[in-house]
């Protein structure tokens, strides 16, 4: 059975005006009593296989989906699988309706683009109805203005960083490159390094205003991190007192964590750290 689908004409979101909703079933009794039940509130069209249904979906002009779960399970996640996609990517929501629901099947309807698991039973057609109605209405507020997702931690923190410049303090060239390799990744980031805390002091105190963030090895030779931390917080100049100073350390015991704290340092990541962690590690001192 191949679906009957037609252009209405008509405006989306238009007052006084039948959405057109699509109703997809194996079992063509089913189909029969549904579309009767809810053709004086919609317009309806049905489908028995996914293909038919992609049809539909893809013409524009479907407002819902109705997946109705029967004897034949497996027929209709076929479809759920085939079209959840278009569902979601076209905020037309997918509503399925289920002769013997179940825990495992509802969770597996959600993860594939339904946003409505419900049973079917005697009496209950003016439910799905009024349901269908708030989705449609959900969905059209969606397409007329879909929000702009907040960006993740990790995307603000890679935003942050853009243009601006870190200073590393780390003893281990061989460290000191993975580093540099790693942080390559954040587009327009300027990355300087120190040897040596004796060196960060200096780097910093050249400049106070060019970084933005600081990465301070704690055991280092000529100066520790822990003392060169000191050094910058006692500074009378630029942001000495607010910039982030993240200490890299092997170790993560209480102890050690709390010398760094002590020392003026805001956060720490442990060797060898990931990218995903620096990036979790900036976006926790954003301004």
């Amino acid at each position: 059975m191949r679906a009957v689908f037609r252009r209405h004409g008509h405006i989306p979101g238009e007052r006084g005006v039948k959405r057109h909703i699509l109703i997809v079933s194996g079992e063509p009794l089913v189909l029969a009593e549904l579309k009767v039940a809810l053709m004086g509130r919609f317009e309806v069209s049905i489908a028995s296989e996914a293909d038919s249904a992609a049809d539909a979906i893809g013409s524009g002009a479907i407002s819902a989906v109705v997946i109705c779960v029967g004897d034949d399970r497996e027929r209709a996640f076929t479809v759920l699988r085939r079209i959840g996609g278009h569902g979601a990517g076209h905020a037309i929501p997918i509503v399925i309706l289920a002769e013997r629901g179940n825990d495992e099947d509802e969770t597996a309807a959600f993860e594939m683009g339904a946003v409505d698991y419900s049973a079917r039973r005697v009496g209950t057609v003016g439910a799905l109805a009024k349901r269908l109605e708030l989705r449609i209405a959900a969905g059209e507020r969606l397409a007329k203005g879909r929000p702009e997702e907040a960006p993740s931690r990790e995307a603000a923190a890679e935003a942050f960083l853009a243009g601006k410049a870190i200073l590393v303090a780390e003893d281990v060239e061989l460290n000191r490159e993975i580093v540099g390799f790693m942080l390559s990744d954040v587009e327009g980031l300027s990355v300087a390094f120190a040897s040596d805390g004796k060196e960060a002091v200096e780097a910093f105190a050249e400049s106070p205003e060019r970084f933005a963030f600081i990465i301070m090895d704690v055991h280092m030779p000529v100066m520790d991190g822990l003392e060169a931390t000191r050094a910058i917080r006692a500074l009378r100049r630029g942001n000495a007192r607010s910039i982030p100073i993240i200490a890299l350390t092997a170790g993560v015991q209480d102890d050690e964590i709390a010398r760094c704290v002590e020392s003026g340092m805001d956060g720490y990541l442990e060797k060898p750290f990931s990218y995903d962690r620096f990036l979790s590690v900036v976006a926790d001192h954003l301004p």
